[in-house]
């Protein structure tokens, strides 16, 4: 059972792909392309870990074929989990060549998986265009050869080992243009995951004395990979809240060509070994932006109640504090710039954003050599800019 599966909240992704391979079979000498396909299916369930598959029945041919009530178990180091679904229709599935199969789309309702310190439903979850692994690679742990264009899940519900219910109104992922096998784009997606906030609660006590009973997280992930030029492009990995903010952070790195990273694989225990090898990739522009959507208004009323003082005031001594700690960083231009931006950013917070355009591409190694010998300068050889309510 995987650990990704059971310790996760994204594990949606992965019991979307253990639905792909966790369904029952007909007997394996039937000759319909349906019962080849559950055939493999079964066996590939079998090559995953699955200890037991159990199914109601299964209707339809060739074309589509639905496999009601299904239920598969699993077994490892003492701990048991169970997958379920009410149907799983599989359309235009087929062998492929080297002994896996392939599906135009694979949809299920209600969908469950019980582990023993995490549940997960979904109330519905499709994959496109699959293409499943065979058994033998599964046994073998080849990496390579699983795909999917698209798997969405919607109506899901995460509940830990406390039985802390958490919702989720959408999962989706992505993946085009593959080479051997690998993705270069992938996209990922997620609506709506509502954390209740309990002020009896520790960890978030701070939050629901800014007057939250509950935050409402969106978060997203879109980037790609030219291997030929080794351009690794990151358009926008977000996280936001519904009456709180949201931070966006997107970049593109260069010199990271299939050769780095498979020196990189090879080197997976050594970290000293990959620092070095990151050293040669380069730097071609970073952004971090943070929208404000009533967070900081909600954090100034609360400092400034807590003190005894008017919000304008506080708001004041801390336009007042910020030229006094970035002094440390010894550049007069950059200490400006975070200083008029802050400024702007606490009388009106709308928008603040740091970014870093270098006038090159700048190998890490040069950036890293910059902060340590001659930190004051690390802004000029970034190209760093803070503007505020852009």
């Amino acid at each position: 059972m995987s650990n990704s599966i059971r310790k996760r909240g994204f594990a949606a992704v992965s019991l979307a792909v253990l639905i792909a391979v966790a369904v029952p079979v007909t007997p394996a000498a039937a000759q319909q392309t349906r019962d080849k396909v559950l055939s493999i299916i079964a066996e590939a369930s079998k090559a995953s870990g699955a200890k037991d598959v159990k199914w109601e029945s299964v209707s339809g041919g060739d074309a589509a074929f639905t496999v009601t009530n299904s239920e598969t178990t699993f077994e490892e180091d003492g701990k048991a989990a169970s997958l379920t679904a009410a149907a799983v229709t599989y359309t235009g599935a087929k062998p492929t060549a080297d002994g896996g199969f392939s599906a135009d789309s694979i949809t299920a309702t209600d969908v469950e998986f019980e582990g023993d310190d995490v549940s997960i439903s979904a109330a519905s979850l499709k994959i496109t265009n699959y293409v499943g692994q065979s058994p033998e690679k599964i046994r073998a742990k080849t990496t390579t050869g699983e795909r999917f264009d698209r798997i969405e899940a919607a109506g899901l519900e995460v509940t830990d080992e406390n039985d802390k219910t958490v919702p989720i109104a959408s999962i989706s992922l992505t993946t085009s243009d593959f080479v051997a096998g690998v993705p270069r784009k992938v996209g990922f997606e997620m609506k709506s995951l509502v954390v209740p906030i309990d002020p009896a609660d520790e960890q978030v006590k701070d939050l629901a004395e800014l007057g939250y009973s509950k935050l409402s997280l969106d978060a997203s992930f879109g980037g790609a990979w030219d291997d030929k030029a080794g351009r690794v492009t990151i358009d926008q990995l977000s996280i936001s809240g519904a009456e709180a903010g949201g931070l966006k952070l997107s970049f593109v790195l260069g010199g990271i060509t299939p050769e780095v990273v498979d020196a990189l694989k090879k080197a997976e225990k050594d970290q000293a070994k990959q620092l070095e090898i990151l050293q040669g990739v380069t730097v071609e522009r970073m952004s971090l932006r943070y929208e404000d959507a009533s967070l900081t208004k909600r954090v100034i009323a609360a400092q400034a109640k807590k003190q005894g003082i008017p919000e304008q005031a506080f708001v004041q001594q801390l336009g007042a504090i910020v030229p006094m700690m970035v002094t440390a960083i010894g550049n007069k231009d950059f200490e400006a710039k975070i200083s008029a931006a802050a400024s702007a950013f606490l009388k009106a917070p709308k928008s603040i954003t740091v970014s870093a355009k270098p006038a090159k591409p700048t190998p890490v190694a040069e950036i890293m050599g910059a902060a340590m010998m001659a930190p004051q300068s690390l802004p000029t050889v970034l190209g760093a800019d803070v503007k505020a309510n852009d």
